[in-house]
């Protein structure tokens, strides 16, 4: 067939496709490497009487036909969501596995597009779950991606590899605290995701919960705290710098005094003033309830009267009438704030306890034998008595502690 012959016959019938094909009268006996765009042409429009037409005669077609973006009949089926296509394309044959020019496979674009039961279907059919598209994503990364719930455990029961990497060296772990889903967090580090892998960027999963809960529209990051807790109760670094912030640091500018509190009990290190560019305690004042400042200074802080006048001024100074009559909560805020001051002030001018200095050193050489990671199950196993256990593992500050 001509060239010429072909390219009127598409036009006729494909461009648009309408009951123009059963104008041209019937299926043509043999499709050539240009005829092979008519099928794909119809999978596309939707045309199920002209498919099933085609793919009825064995011999008609080439299955591993691609168009300009290298995609098959089974991609685009997939794309515009035609599962009976696809079950009919998979039964007939067609390269489950077959990828486009961004390396794609139908898997990755059924994920992309949201296609559940499509996406069931494929890996239903034994399709290879580990794939990687041309920027390394697996399906489960898109999955996620997604918020696929549904198709994320059912590739995760199918052996998907939960620490499979992109080219920015983004994990299954980092989508998935990215979209503040605390059940796929859970899933994923049962299955063994590593919680502490660093992208490109140096942000791991607990740096990068952070920044999508700063840059989330107002109250649609709901859980934080819970995956944060997740995170650090399965071994998550607790004083590891992302290049600008630790862990303490970005809670305590969140204002999330229950996260600042859960990394202080569970063991990180504190920096100093000149390693974070700023006064941590003056930070940790205005931003977090009392309780984190005590138990920064709790936990081996020492602060400066320099310090000290700097929380001070930050209290509002608005009249005690003002206050009571315009925020009935001001008072007492304002009453704790004074009575934080004249404690820290007290501690600036003091020596710290011997006792508390041996606690400090003790928690920090602890830190220092669990890499960084949480120190509450390695203080149990200190050849001490109980109660030296106890005070080491802050239970003289339960109050100040987060449940």
């Amino acid at each position: 067939m001509s060239t010429s012959a072909v390219q009127q016959r598409v036009a006729v019938t494909v461009f648009p496709i309408t009951s123009s094909y059963d104008v041209v009268g019937k299926v043509p006996s043999r499709f050539d490497g240009e005829d092979d765009v008519v099928l794909l042409e119809l999978v596309k429009a939707g045309k199920d009487k002209e498919v099933r037409s085609i793919l009825s005669k064995g011999d008609y077609r080439d299955r591993n036909y691609r168009d300009g973006l290298g995609r098959t009949a089974l991609h685009w089926a997939t794309e515009y969501g035609y599962v009976h296509f696809v079950k009919l394309l998979v039964e007939h044959k067609w390269d489950i596995n077959s990828q486009d020019n961004k390396l794609q496979t139908p898997l990755h674009v059924a994920c992309n597009h949201r296609g559940t039961e499509t996406a069931l279907y494929f890996i239903s059919n034994g399709c290879d779950i580990n794939i990687l598209d041309g920027n390394g994503n697996s399906p489960l990364q898109r999955a996620i991606h997604n918020n696929m719930e549904e198709v994320f455990y059912f590739l995760c029961e199918s052996g998907a590899n939960v620490n499979s990497k992109n080219k920015n060296l983004w994990c299954p772990l980092h989508e998935a605290v990215r979209v503040g889903n605390e059940n796929i967090v859970r899933r994923l580090i049962r299955r063994g995701a590593d919680v502490n892998a660093v992208t490109e960027y140096k942000a791991n999963p607990f740096s990068t919960a952070i920044f999508y809960y700063r840059i989330a529209l107002k109250n649609s990051y709901s859980n934080l705290d819970s995956i944060c807790r997740l995170l650090i109760d399965n071994g998550s670094y607790l004083s590891e710098w992302d290049g600008q912030w630790t862990p303490l640091m970005s809670t305590i500018s969140l204002c999330n005094s229950y996260l600042a509190g859960l990394l202080l009990y569970h063991g990180c290190k504190i920096p100093t003033p000149a390693e974070c560019g700023r006064s941590l305690i003056v930070e940790a004042f205005t931003r977090c309830d009392t309780n984190v400042v005590k138990l920064l200074i709790y936990c081996g802080y020492r602060v400066t009267p320099d310090e000290v006048e700097q929380c001070n001024k930050r209290i509002p100074t608005f009249s005690r009438s003002f206050r009571r009559l315009a925020f009935s909560g001001i008072l007492d805020a304002n009453t704790n704030g004074h009575k934080i001051i004249t404690w820290l002030r007290e501690r600036s001018e003091n020596v710290a306890p011997l006792s508390e200095l041996c606690r400090v050193s003790i928690r920090n050489s602890v830190n220092d034998g669990s890499r960084d990671k949480s120190i509450v199950d390695n203080i149990e196993n200190l050849p001490l008595p109980r109660c030296l256990k106890d005070y080491i593992a802050l239970e003289d500050l339960s109050s100040l502690i987060p449940a």
